[in-house]
């Protein structure tokens, strides 16, 4: 921007704690849900060690799961609350219909992260090995899911988000798009 001669740069951020607030909660409650999820399904498999009681895995996981319910709800009102950029009420829940960052807020929205679907994934398989024996054919269809789930995100994410120009698809202001985006490579001579 030119004013009065002088070139300004207009530098987005925000200093607000519910600004703050929205950033941690949001982190927090995923990772509580995904220890959450990992000790549901270590539950399921009866997963106990000797100096660990059964009753301490199943009030764990009752915990962990209210925990992520309480910062969930705080991070959506925290969301809503904030004015750094109006988000109403119904885009915290219905993925993809912001006006705001569709795609960004629709990912929050369903929270996808890597290392969680990693570890929930692995535990899933283990859930299903150990089910192998009984149910042979039930275990054949949740590792067909889980496989084709797999590969679906990841084709999902290499035309979508990992994709050259997916940040001004995805609705990211063009001053943004040009801090984020690397310089271009020039030859030394």
């Amino acid at each position: 921007m030119i004013a009065s001669g002088h070139i300004s740069a207009i530098v987005v951020t925000s200093s607000t704690p519910l600004w703050y607030a929205t950033r941690a909660t949001g982190l927090v409650a995923l990772v509580l849900l995904t220890g959450s999820m990992a000790m549901g399904l270590l539950s399921s498999v009866r997963f106990q060690r000797p100096d660990w009681p059964r009753f301490v895995t199943l009030g764990l996981h009752r915990n962990l799961s209210l925990l992520a319910l309480a910062f969930t709800v705080v991070h959506v009102l925290t969301t809503v609350l904030d004015s750094f950029v109006a988000i109403p009420l119904q885009d915290a829940f219905i993925p993809f219909i912001s006006s705001y960052r569709p795609i960004w807020l629709g990912l929050g929205a369903i929270a996808l992260t890597a290392l969680c679907v990693l570890a929930i994934t692995g535990l899933t398989l283990w859930r299903l090995a150990l089910a192998w024996p009984a149910r042979p054919v039930a275990s054949t269809a949740g590792l067909v899911v889980v496989v084709l789930v797999l590969i679906a995100s990841g084709a999902w994410l290499r035309a979508g988000p990992l994709a050259p120009g997916w940040s001004a698809r995805s609705g990211t202001h063009s001053s943004s798009q040009a801090r984020a985006e690397p310089p271009p490579h020039r030859e030394r001579r």
